[in-house]
């Protein structure tokens, strides 16, 4: 009676049709997941309830298995987790982790290899590639989230990999960290409303024909979007920002033919749009309408042979050069008709939103750096200024334009529609370069002239006197478009203290740096030494030496050669620059190329740089993100030296350590907003962040006791395999392994899993 009580306790219901719902349980009828697929028949249901069944899963026949409760499949970082062989088969509701880590096998998370599956709210975590399908057509990829393994980039697999698939759908899914989304071989896909960061290649199209791609947020890769060899893609209301990568292409365009690029946001990369090629047929044109380009390095790169292109109707806001043409040359064959140029000088007398002049691209020193990058390196520089000026007032010298719109628009358009990044991801905007070094310079954009000797020789002595804040930001608040960058944030700097804006990437800590220097419009007040940043925004950035997150110098100029170029520049004595070579350990590589330096020596160059005339507040952006932990050392420490002697430190950072090492005060950012201050402990507990240790005792027999242990220290203690994984305060990661050593358990390994100090980058 008792067998025959648990066979029947296995069928929870019939359905008309004759099929079976079964349940999965760690308290059973059925303990294992594959013991219940083979029992099952084709049509039936398994209901899989929270627990951790052993992988990998093959699916050969056509069920439904939803999971109740996140029911985990542990890989256990061997082979394919899950295979779906049978056509309509429909997973849903699990967590996938631990797949094998073989590029050459193409580990998965999850393997789709017939038609007609679906795939939905899943989460997969620790695989290498993670969603794979082959020959999986009419498949649907829906709402599931995907978190790639902790390997260099080089290394990782495609978070989703598809192959000979047609008619798939692949909507709402969330992917980080991993290589590409490869879409190849397949027509007619439709992928919409997916968040992909932190890989190389956002989405990558070859051999697809007819395509929609919309409404995706395509942020922090390499490149946001690459559509190559394919014809009637047609990619419209996606966010496309911050892609910045070894390409740094917003969207890049390759032999795609009858390509339409529509209503797009395309923010902060290097490239926004880069066009190569296409389209290659010469009956095929492709079309880019509606598009706001802003604030990206270039917005839009050609190569000359390009033709058949059509600009209407976009936005070229603030990029730092709007066009250009790789190699050089006019864009004759490439048509632009009803954009708006925030370059634009014409006017607009009838006020009909339409420009009475013709739009023109003809800056004779943009055709010098088309052709030749490096001259890059003066773009800001007085030189520029006077030979632009030069073209336009001798026409001998007048270059030929790289374009004309014969119809610019006078007002900038943002679409409707276009998805906004998650408020916990908000990315700060960033200036498209804008002279990296002459902002490292604390010089004005705007200011042609450096301060006088006599301003140089009091200013240390008027801000060390000030009673008052040498820095007050009041209800900063900044918008880009429909995007709040920065919101109702307020604060103030005394002379001489170190203070620390703390957030994630996107947090609006740079944005808040860069409107402290007057270099962006905002709504609220941030005055410096009494003066606002707006209205004497050259007065202000006289007193200030900024650090950016990375130097961007070009050509073949040695240490001492730039450093002496920007003393000219700011009338500083030759003797100062030898002193800041001994002060800053520079004057070993006096004599390298600064492009052959490491990261550590390149951004002591850009501090030294800041530092050429002596301004009394320093502001510094990341400045130890590219630094290996060595050089973020010794970086800290001349920081460190510089507080000392009293001058004011404003800088950003995302790792706890240093925070706790160099600031007085931490401003905690989340989303643009303020969400805690206080001393670096302080904010910690306040926002209640940890660090996740995962220690592997030496004698697997002390496991048990090293829980216990911990558990009555106090620690939040699980165990997970040959490991222990332990929660502790940012600034106590050493306690635990203390407490073991003093105990007698020897601990063979530990791992930092995540924490404040490495607060996720995507």
């Amino acid at each position: 009676m008792k067998k025959l009580g648990a066979v029947l306790a296995l069928v929870l219901a019939a359905s008309r049709g004759g099929t079976t719902t079964w349940v999965v349980s760690p308290q059973g009828p059925f303990t294992s997941l594959s013991e219940a697929i083979q029992k099952a028949q084709p049509g039936d249901t398994l209901r899989v309830q929270g627990g951790t069944y052993k992988g990998p899963i093959i699916v050969s026949k056509t069920l439904t298995l939803i999971g109740e409760g996140a029911p985990l499949i542990e890989g256990e970082g061997k082979g394919s987790v899950v295979k779906l062989q049978a056509p309509g088969i429909r997973f849903q509701g699990f967590r996938i982790r631990g797949s094998g880590a073989h590029l050459s096998e193409e580990n998965s998370g999850i393997e789709l290899l017939a038609p007609d599956i679906v795939v939905e709210n899943n989460h997969l975590e620790d695989v290498l590639f993670g969603i794979y399908l082959r020959k999986a057509h009419r498949s649907k990829i829906l709402n599931n989230r995907i978190e790639g393994k902790s390997l260099p980039l080089p290394l990782r697999g495609d978070l989703i990999r598809l192959w000979y698939s047609d008619d798939v759908l692949i909507q709402g899914n969330i992917l980080k960290r991993g290589r590409d989304v490869v879409l190849w071989f397949s027509n007619r896909l439709k992928v919409q409303g997916n968040q992909i960061s932190g890989g190389r290649y956002g989405l990558h199209f070859m051999y697809c024909d007819d395509a929609e791609i919309r409404e995706n947020i395509l942020s922090h890769n390499s490149v946001g979007a690459f559509l190559m060899y394919s014809r009637r893609l047609r990619f419209r209301w996606n966010f496309v920002a911050y892609n910045r990568g070894g390409s740094g292409f917003g969207i890049g365009l390759k032999d795609l033919d009858d390509g339409l690029l529509e209503n797009n946001l395309i923010v902060d990369n290097r490239v926004g749009v880069y066009v190569d090629n296409s389209p290659r047929e010469i009956t095929s044109r492709c079309v880019y309408r509606n598009n706001v380009l802003a604030f990206n390095d270039f917005g839009v790169v050609l190569l000359p042979s390009v033709r058949r292109n059509l600009f209407e109707g976009n936005s070229f806001i603030e990029n730092e050069e709007q066009v250009a043409i790789q190699g050089g040359g006019s864009l004759h064959a490439v048509r632009w008709r009803g954009n708006h140029w925030s370059d634009y000088v014409g006017y607009d007398l009838d006020g009909d939103g339409t420009g009475d002049l013709p739009y023109k691209s003809q800056r004779f020193f943009e055709n010098l750096t088309d052709q030749h990058p490096q001259l890059r390196l003066f773009l800001y520089s007085p030189v520029v200024q006077a030979l632009d000026f030069a073209a336009r007032a001798i026409p001998l010298v007048q270059p030929r334009p790289k374009l004309v719109d014969s119809l610019p628009q006078i007002t900038a358009q943002i679409p409707d529609g276009i998805p906004a990044p998650p408020r916990h991801k908000r990315p700060a905007m960033s200036l498209a370069s804008i002279g990296l070094m002459l902002l490292a310079l604390g010089v004005s954009l705007l200011a042609k002239f450096p301060p006088s000797s006599s301003e140089r020789e009091n200013k240390q002595e008027v801000y060390t006197s000030l009673k008052a804040p040498v820095i007050e930001v009041r209800d900063l608040t900044k918008r880009f478009g429909p995007l709040v960058a920065v919101q109702g944030v307020s604060f103030q700097v005394r002379p001489g203290e170190a203070i620390a804006l703390w957030g994630p990437n996107g947090a609006g800590k740079t944005t808040i740096l860069r409107c402290m220097l007057g270099l962006l419009s905002y709504e609220g007040e941030v005055r410096v030494g009494g003066k606002d940043t707006r209205r004497q925004g050259r007065e202000v950035r006289k007193q200030i030496g900024f650090v950016p997150q990375e130097l961007g110098l070009y050509g073949d100029f040695t240490v001492e050669e730039i450093l002496q170029f920007f003393a000219r520049l700011r009338e500083v004595s030759i003797q100062r620059v030898h002193l800041l070579l001994e002060t800053l350990d520079l004057g070993e590589v006096r004599e390298l190329q600064v492009r052959a330096l490491s990261g550590g020596m390149r951004q002591r160059v850009a501090l030294t740089i800041a530092l050429l005339s002596d301004p009394p507040i320093l502001l510094l952006d990341e400045p130890t993100a590219n630094l290996d932990l060595a050089s973020r050392s010794a970086f800290l420490h001349m920081l460190g030296r510089f507080k000392e002697e009293g001058k004011t430190l404003v800088f950003t950072s995302h790792r706890f350590e240093e925070v706790r090492a160099l600031a007085d005060r931490v401003i905690a950012l989340e989303s643009g907003r303020v969400v805690a201050q206080g001393q670096p402990e302080e904010v910690a507990e306040q926002l209640g962040w940890k660090t996740r240790l995962r220690i592997f005792p030496d004698r697997p027999e002390d496991i048990d006791r090293a829980v216990a242990l911990l558990k009555k220290q106090g620690f939040e203690v699980s165990q997970n395999g040959a490991g222990i994984l332990v929660e502790v305060p940012f600034y106590r990661k050493g306690r635990p392994l203390e407490v073991l050593l003093q105990e007698g358990i020897p601990v063979r390994d530990f791992e930092i899993e995540r924490g404040g100090e490495e607060v996720e980058e995507v």
